[in-house]
């Protein structure tokens, strides 16, 4: 991991300038245009009936250019051509095969076969490249939704070889969670060895049920025990240990396992605050690093007040999403009894002040590789707490392409051939809706 320590960046239109003790140098970023034509939108206020997405979608094409949206409030997958025109629906809500008992999220082969994580029948479904159900392959034993949450992995990708994904293991603080849980409804616990959140497996579905092989295990920042080990039955009704469960864990700024697949199988992963990506081959040994010469922000006494200040502002206001917006919101809509909602919100008040910081903010925010194999690398914002920054567009062979500027463009939901890119776009009502452009070929 790259030091921070003794070292100052300044920020400079077109240039991130890097001071050291024996050194001053400056890094110019090559500006690239986000100039992207439209292909064609589906949704909106005024969508036909099969497109009326209420949450956004996950999203992913295959070799045809069709893209495959999941829209797990309507129970189903819709199959869109390069028109924008409705090309079949797979699946619907339902406890039977080629139904959806809580769909998680799903990948998608380049000949158009799927694999549809399916919490609640604890087992992905496959289909075939003409959206046919074909079967079951179980995600481990158990057939209750508590054994499905359990048996979670986190960002599947199809492996290019074959029917097998390569997947992130889930924290370990939810595990415990699970125990817990499973021994209140009386079903037993898995007990499987496996990879956490700081590793990558390949999960083969050859089988009736997954076999599981760790790809590799990534640099694990040095940390005390998060408490949450030997949850029991007990913890389960304390706010303070739920909001420790679902908040604690990791430190605030510090770096996650940024990952991806390429399209011939070679993984990419970023695990330290440093603009370090390693290539590795199909099996995680590193054949390659990647890196810009941009250091890390030291987390200073004003840098932890103003995150702070930021996580409470959120908490009170019910912004951001995730556990602390639902707080605000179950209470708001009465979901949870104000009484309770209050102690929620009391405990998770209590973790966003006593909880720790790592000692740097990573430069990096988020990591993906396109159809083409280049890799899209958003940096993080002018914020402290911001992962929208500039992101720069870099080959896989370490050759730097240029750098989209900070609100120019996200990162695609969806990266498909020819240059085809998904996105999500939202309307003053906040209806979401899927917009497809097409990138020129520099940064595919």
């Amino acid at each position: 991991m790259l030091k921070a320590r003794g070292r100052a960046s300044l920020r400079l239109t077109g240039f991130v300038v890097l001071a050291s003790p024996g050194a001053l140098f400056a890094v110019q970023d090559t500006p690239l245009a986000a100039d992207f034509p439209e292909v064609y939108r589906v949704g909106g206020f005024d969508a036909p009936e099969w497109a009326e997405f209420t949450t956004a979608p996950r999203m992913s094409f295959d070799a045809d250019g069709h893209l495959y949206a999941l829209d797990a409030s309507a129970g189903h997958i819709v199959v869109i051509d390069r028109r924008g025109s409705l090309v079949r629906t797979i699946g619907r809500p339902g406890e039977g095969p080629g139904e959806f008992n809580e769909p998680g999220t799903f990948v998608v082969w380049p000949d158009g076969r799927l694999a549809v994580s399916d919490i609640g029948h604890n087992a992905y479904q496959i289909f075939g490249p003409d959206g046919e159900f074909e079967r079951f392959v179980r995600m481990g034993s158990g057939n209750d939704p508590v054994s499905g949450v359990a048996n979670l992995r986190l960002g599947l990708r199809p492996d290019p070889a074959g029917l097998a994904l390569v997947a992130r293991g889930l924290p370990s603080r939810l595990g415990a969670f699970t125990d817990a849980l499973s021994a209140l409804v009386g079903a037993e616990a898995e007990d499987e060895e496996g990879v956490d959140d700081r590793g990558l497996e390949r999960l083969d579905l050859g089988g009736e049920e997954v076999v599981a092989e760790t790809i590799l295990e990534a640099w694990r920042p040095a940390v005390e025990s998060d408490g949450t080990e030997g949850m029991s039955l007990s913890d389960l009704a304390d706010p303070s240990s739920i909001v420790s469960m679902m908040m604690g864990g990791d430190r605030w700024f510090e770096p996650e396992l940024l990952w991806d697949v390429l399209p011939d199988g070679r993984i990419v992963y970023s695990d330290s605050s440093a603009y370090r990506i390693r290539v590795t081959d199909r099996n995680g040994q590193v054949t390659r690093t990647l890196t810009r010469p941009l250091a890390p922000e030291p987390v200073t006494r004003r840098i932890r007040s103003a995150m702070r200040e930021h996580e409470l502002n959120n908490l009170q206001e019910g912004r951001g999403g995730g556990f602390l917006g639902g707080l605000v919101a179950a209470a708001e809509s009465g979901a949870v009894p104000p009484g309770l909602a209050e102690q929620y919100q009391g405990a998770a008040r209590d973790e966003i002040e006593n909880r720790e910081f790592f000692e740097e903010i990573p430069v990096l925010s988020a990591l993906r590789a396109t159809w083409d194999g280049s890799l899209w690398i958003q940096r993080r914002g002018e914020e402290p707490w911001d992962g929208s920054g500039p992101v720069d567009v870099m080959r896989a062979d370490g050759a730097y392409v240029g750098t989209f500027a900070i609100r120019a463009t996200r990162i695609p939901g969806a990266f498909g051939p020819d240059g085809l890119v998904a996105f999500i776009e939202r309307d003053e009502l906040d209806i979401p809706s899927i917009v497809v452009r097409r990138l020129p070929p520099k940064v595919r």
